[in-house]
């Protein structure tokens, strides 16, 4: 008898039984644990307010609720004066707002906000043609690379083409292979090329904060944003991210919300430990 392979065949089993009692014990209850679930009761119950109100919703509603904890954020170091006149191209005159500071340069101009937002338009153009939509994404990459630096966790978002023919391009944040509604950035850019206008927000993320507490049901979320929706709205999408409104100060926690997205570009958030609404954006409508 060949006692070492007896012995390994052995030991493989022992470990094996023992992977089975810990799933037992340690997975199965957490994963299929009744109460992490929504029942298809509440399911069914939600799609009928929703119907009631004529709002349609073509994506699935997940049943699990998840444990999830907040996001701690900080504001990128912006060099106000040096970012201005990288955006406009020279040095600009600067006026002192009431809730900013512009500066100004051939036409075009630059704004800054105390809690890090900031806007940039440059004088629209007498341009006409078809521009596709990847080459208006590589003049937006481009500016965005040469005049502020593109963030290294900012992949590309929605696009959508105006009637005059520019494009209004999204950048997301992308982090831990999770979309997070905390940062920000739409650039307009025109038929021929040139960059119209562009808003930028972006936070750094640092990590997770606080208890990890499981999260209201999918459910729930869309009978809080039911109470917002107008008539014949169509839902598209409703996932798990984070978000938080621009405010003052260096240091930023950012909610874990469900979000609602519709099909004319507007999503709504409603945060996924207290049921409350917290925010919406819309895109393009968006657009500087």
């Amino acid at each position: 008898m060949d006692w070492d392979k007896t012995l390994n065949i052995l030991i493989v089993a022992f470990l094996a039984v023992n992977l089975v009692f810990a799933a037992q014990l340690w997975l199965l209850p957490f994963f299929f644990d009744p109460a992490n679930y929504v029942s298809a009761e509440q399911v069914e119950a939600a799609l009928e307010k929703l119907e009631s109100r004529n709002i349609t919703i073509t994506t699935k509603i997940p049943r699990r609720m998840q444990r999830v904890q907040l996001l701690a954020a900080s504001r990128l170091p912006l060099a106000e004066e040096e970012v201005a006149e990288s955006l406009l191209g020279g040095r600009g005159s600067r006026t002192v707002m009431s809730d900013r500071v512009e500066y100004y340069y051939q036409r075009a101009r630059v704004e800054i906000y105390p809690d890090g937002r900031l806007h940039y338009f440059a004088p629209p153009l007498s341009e006409e043609g078809e521009l596709a939509e990847a080459d208006a994404r590589r003049a937006a990459d481009r500016f965005l690379r040469e005049r502020m630096g593109k963030p290294r966790d900012g992949v590309a978002g929605r696009a959508v083409l105006g009637e005059d023919g520019s494009w209004v391009l999204e950048y997301i944040q992308r982090w831990h292979r999770r979309n997070l509604e905390t940062s920000r950035i739409t650039i307009v850019v025109s038929p021929g090329g040139s960059v119209l206008a562009m808003d930028y927000y972006w936070l750094e993320v640092r990590g997770f904060s606080g208890e990890s507490l499981l999260s209201i049901p999918a459910t729930a979320a869309i009978n809080v944003a039911a109470e917002v929706l107008p008539a014949k709205t169509v839902i598209t999408d409703l996932y798990l991210s984070w978000y938080c409104l621009s405010a003052p100060g260096e240091q930023f926690i950012a909610s874990p919300v469900w979000v609602v997205a519709t099909q004319g570009g507007c999503k709504y958030y409603v945060n996924a430990h207290t049921g409350e609404l917290e925010g919406e954006s819309c895109f393009p409508a968006g657009k500087p």
